[in-house]
């Protein structure tokens, strides 16, 4: 006689309330990084149509559940500064050589 499978109920996701009291480590050391991973976030094209709400609390999962940290941020940061950094040169040039 064949064993019945046993079907477990699909984990439902956690709501970001949940998130925050369940984490262990230091609580108000998140709140630094989620605003700043929430304005790294705010800056990519495929988060545009998302409303301050939704970004902040996207933001908030990803420092919660460990996908995002201050070295994913750095290099975020790092990259985006550059990125900047060479259309304000590309900017300039535009100007001189208009001049």
């Amino acid at each position: 006689m064949p064993k019945k499978e046993v079907k477990t109920a699909p984990e439902m996701p956690k709501s970001t309330e949940e998130l925050i009291l369940n984490y262990q480590k230091d609580k108000y050391a998140v709140i630094p990084l989620a605003s700043v991973w929430a304005k790294e976030l705010r800056r990519k094209e495929e988060n545009r149509h998302l409303t301050a709400n939704e970004i902040l609390d996207l933001a908030l999962r990803e420092v919660l559940d460990g996908t995002v940290d201050w070295k994913t941020v750095k290099k975020a940061l790092a990259s985006s500064a550059k990125a900047e950094d060479g259309v304000l040169q590309a900017m300039k040039d535009t100007k001189k050589s208009k001049s």
